[in-house]
């Protein structure tokens, strides 16, 4: 039960993290396919672009069939909602908690194996030796 709710709480803050982070998708293209997918770096042109001669280069710019795409995620912004716009209706669930706190039980209260402890008796009483009395 421990590892299900960590697994769910990991996998429920990188969903958060995911959902705010803003990443760059770069893509190479030749002839309407992908040949390459980079994340961080340009994507690498295919091997028909990097052996052409640079006198070439000028003339396949114009007529070719490979461009370059980049694809950009810009993440949420979290902002905090005006919560004066919430319904007593709306609300309503809350006044109910504890009724469903009562009904429901919990399985949270570990069940008890020992005997309780009797503490020994004291030769003294320790506080009133202790104590001073003013007269």
């Amino acid at each position: 039960m421990m590892l299900i709710r960590k697994i769910v709480s990991v996998s429920l803050a990188l969903l958060v993290f995911v959902a705010s982070a803003s990443f760059t998708v770069n893509m190479h293209l030749c002839g309407g396919q992908v040949q390459s997918v980079s994340f961080i770096e340009k994507a690498t042109p295919c091997p028909m672009e990097v052996k052409m001669p640079p006198c070439h280069k000028e003339f396949a710019k114009r007529s070719s069939c490979c461009n370059d795409e980049q694809l950009t995620y810009k993440g949420q912004d979290f902002k905090v909602h005006d919560t004066s716009s919430i319904q007593i209706a709306q609300s309503a669930w809350v006044l109910e908690l504890p009724l469903i706190a009562e009904i429901v039980p919990s399985s949270t209260h570990a069940a008890v194996h020992y005997q309780p402890y009797k503490p020994p008796l004291l030769r003294h009483d320790i506080p009133v030796l202790i104590q001073s009395f003013l007269i």
